[in-house]
C-alpha cells in the first residue's frame, strides 16, 4: 500500500480548529473526505493517517466517525493532553477505537513545546508511553528540536514522530544548525521522522533541487525504515498542490538508488503505526 501518513479534516461549524484563520484563504472552509478521495486516486495512494487538527477530545470521535464511513482512513492520531487527570481512562477509551494509533499531545497549538519537559507530565508521558500509542511530535520550528530529541531520550520505551522533517527554514537556507539538530534527534532509535510539511518551510517555487540537501539528510540520518512520507494536506494548499508534492517527492526518492521507496511510501507507517 501507498501511505499518506499526515493528512487532517475539519468542519467549521464544529468552531474547534483554533489554528485557522481567515487569512488562510485556500484552507479556510471544510475540508473532508469526499474532497480528498479523487486526489488520493490519482495520486494513487491506498490509504492515509488522520491526524488531530484541534484540542479536544471530541476531535477523536470526530476522526473515529470519518473512518468508519471511510475505508481508506487506515489509521488516526488523536489528541491527549499527557497532563489530564484523568489521562488513563481516556487512554483506554481511545485503545478501544480499532483504528487509533497514535495521538500528538498539542496546547495553544504548540507555539512552543517546552511544556513537554515540564516535571508534572511525567507520570502521564510514561503512561503514553508504555501505552501502545504512537505519539507525533509537532514543533514550532527547528530551533526546538533539541527540547523534541530530549524528550524521546527520557522515554526509550515510547515510539516518537517528528512532524515535517522538524520544521527547517528551507526558504532561509538556515541548513547547518537544522543539520546538527535533526541529526540529534535521529540518533535515537525511537524517534521516526515524517518526509512532510517541506512546501511549508520552503514556498510555493521549490524545486527538486531545492529540497534535496535536506530531504537527504533525513534519508542519510534516520533511514528509510524509519521515514514515513506524508501530504499534511490541506495545510499543504497554502503553497502547493498535491500532485506537485507527490511528483516531488517520488523525485527526491527515485533519485537515490540506496532508498527502499516502499517502506518510504508506506512499509515504515504501516509498521509504526501497527496499520
Amino acid at each position: 500500500m501507498k501511505i499518506d501518513a499526515h493528512v487532517h479534516f475539519w468542519r467549521l461549524a464544529r468552531s474547534v480548529n483554533t489554528a485557522l484563520t481567515p487569512d488562510m484563504h485556500a484552507i479556510y472552509r471544510d475540508c473532508e473526505p469526499e474532497e480528498l478521495t479523487p486526489v488520493l486516486d490519482a495520486a494513487g495512494v491506498d490509504g492515509v493517517v488522520a491526524v488531530q487538527a484541534s484540542e479536544t477530545l471530541g476531535e477523536n470521535l470526530f476522526m473515529a466517525g470519518l473512518a468508519e464511513r471511510f475505508d481508506w482512513i487506515v489509521g488516526i492520531v488523536g489528541w491527549l493532553d499527557p497532563g489530564s487527570p484523568a489521562l488513563a481512562e481516556e487512554i483506554a477509551a481511545l485503545s478501544g477505537i480499532p483504528k487509533m494509533k497514535g495521538v500528538r499531545p498539542v496546547r495553544d497549538d504548540n507555539h512552543t513545546i517546552a511544556w513537554f519537559l515540564d516535571r508534572d507530565l511525567e507520570p502521564g508521558w510514561r503512561m503514553l508511553a508504555h501505552s501502545g500509542l504512537a505519539v507525533d511530535l509537532l514543533v514550532q520550528d527547528w530551533r526546538e528540536l533539541p527540547l523534541a530529541a530530549e524528550l524521546a531520550s527520557r522515554y526509550p520505551e515510547g515510539r516518537f514522530i517528528l512532524d515535517h522533517v522538524g520544521k527547517p527554514d528551507i526558504a532561509g537556507g538556515a541548513f547547518q544548525d537544522w543539520a546538527c539538530m535533526i541529526g540529534d534527534v535521529a540518533a535515537l532509535p525511537n524517534v521516526y521522522c515524517k518526509f512532510s510539511g517541506m512546501m511549508g518551510c520552503a514556498g510555493a517555487e521549490a524545486t527538486v533541487e531545492t529540497l534535496r540537501p535536506w530531504f537527504d539528510h533525513v534519508v542519510d540520518r534516520f533511514g528509510p525504515q524509519r521515514v514515513l512520507w506524508a501530504s499534511d494536506w490541506p495545510p499543504l494548499l497554502l503553497t502547493s498542490d498535491y500532485a506537485k508534492w507527490a511528483s516531488l517527492s517520488d523525485a527526491l526518492v527515485s533519485a537515490r538508488d540506496d532508498l527502499e521507496p516502499a517502506a518510504i511510501f508506506g512499509g515504515t507507517a504501516a509498521r509504526v503505526y501497527s496499520l
